[in-house]
């Protein structure tokens, strides 16, 4: 088992894709050790992506894309600045409220980041924001994303646990929600000694300003419609995960038509950008299967639960630990990929000390998303540098009071179980 950790270690130090460490370290071992004949691999790898529930990863991702296409996201940024935008520092607001709308939207951090940045940025800094401050704001709360459903990670752990994925989309909501109120305080705090430009008159009478918000809350309920209706079908039992992704999907394509916001000619280039998206995580998991095979075989998901058990018998003592191997690893391993190789190991443990599944998935993904916003291998931290035009040095600087905001309202969800297992229990 030292072989396969320290082929595992050394792919990963060459910049060797995570899906192929976790394939080429274990085929390595297999062949060094025979345990097994290489036809395993194979057979392994096909098991891994053998799995009706995985078909609704592709199409959450196309429904996210196909939203984003549709204009929707210059929409939630209205109706948010409807909602905040008069008031001084509003535009920072309006920043974390449209990633909490958007991540309703995608369930992805990256694709907030990517989506908001280029509008939201530019129009930040008009105003006089500094500019690494108003990435830092894009950035840190594109966290919302992976928490509020539908989220890709609790997706991803739903299916590598056999946990109930609407009771996880349920559970991440509330962490979801609380950190973007975080993001809105702290704003609030961090804006009150900056030169900013005053928001402009208000011109309008009442009257017409109600016309106008109702008119734009109209719009963007189109796209908030999507988190409730893919929740909600799931929730209630009318349609299984992979049915409510393509439920999505249609959703998405008739507004963005009946818009006339989504052209047809787009659609190949989504559907193109989807599928290599989703093949990404497809052989992740994959390889994973592969390597999750091979630490069942080798009885490791039992060795590291009663290392744990040996160590400490006070689970809050397990708990910490969990938090901290958690957070080193979200800074070197993509998140998807992480869980995928976790789940196994920590997930016998953490049953062994009590712990729902429901909320340990809401302390995996919560910790691992951390490790977005962190270098040295950060994905929200580089595509932030790159939207924003700012150096890693100036971005990791700024993100810093955010962070610890973040790991502290992670530390009362992991803390605190019924902060986010109350709405799930309520409802299911």
């Amino acid at each position: 088992m030292i072989g396969l950790v320290g082929w595992f270690v050394g792919l990963l130090i060459l910049g060797v894709p995570i899906a192929f460490v976790l394939g080429i370290a274990t085929t390595i071992y297999l062949v060094t050790t025979g345990i097994a004949p290489l036809s395993a691999v194979p057979q392994r790898l096909f098991a891994g992506l053998d799995q009706f529930v995985l078909m609704s990863i592709p199409f959450f991702i196309m429904s996210g894309a196909l939203m984003n296409e549709a204009q929707l996201t210059s929409r939630l940024v209205q109706f948010a600045n409807h909602l905040v935008g008069r008031w001084r520092g509003g535009l920072a607001q309006v920043n974390v409220l449209s990633s909490m709308f958007f991540g309703g939207i995608t369930g992805a951090a990256t694709a907030d980041v990517a989506a908001l940045g280029p509008i939201l940025i530019p129009a930040m800094e008009k105003q006089g924001y500094r500019r690494d401050f108003a990435t830092a704001v894009t950035v840190a709360s594109s966290l919302c994303g992976p928490l509020i459903p539908p989220s890709i990670p609790m997706l991803v752990y739903g299916i590598s646990s056999g946990t109930s994925i609407g009771a996880l989309f349920l559970a991440g909501l509330m962490p979801g929600v609380a950190v973007g109120l975080s993001m809105l305080v702290l704003n609030r705090y961090l804006v009150r000694n900056m030169p900013l430009e005053a928001p402009g008159p208000v011109s309008l009478g009442w009257i017409a300003r109600s016309r106008d918000f109702v008119a734009s809350f109209r719009v963007a309920l189109l796209a908030l419609m999507m988190p409730v209706i893919i929740v909600g079908g799931v929730v209630g039992g009318i349609v299984t995960p992979t049915e409510s992704s393509v439920l999505a999907v249609l959703y998405a394509m008739v507004v963005g038509l009946s818009m006339r916001t989504l052209k047809p000619r787009a659609m190949w280039t989504l559907i193109v950008g989807a599928a290599i998206t989703s093949a990404t995580i497809m052989l992740i998991v994959a390889a994973a299967n592969l390597l999750g095979w091979v630490l069942a075989f080798e009885r490791i998901p039992q060795a590291v639960a009663d290392g744990f058990l040996a160590l400490t018998d006070n689970r809050w003592v397990f708990l910490c630990l969990v938090i901290v191997l958690l957070l080193i690893v979200g800074l070197f391993l993509e998140t998807s990929g992480a869980i995928i190789i976790l789940t196994p190991v920590l997930l016998p443990a953490a049953l062994a000390y009590g712990f729902d599944p429901v909320h340990f998935g809401v302390i995996l993904v919560f910790g691992l998303v951390i490790g977005l916003l962190t270098p040295p291998v950060g994905l929200c931290l580089f595509i932030g540098c790159s939207v924003g035009n700012v150096t890693i040095e100036q971005l990791t600087k700024a993100l810093m009071p955010f962070v610890a905001v973040i790991v502290a309202v992670y530390l009362v969800f992991a803390f605190v179980p019924s902060a986010s297992l109350w709405l799930p229990r309520l409802l299911m």
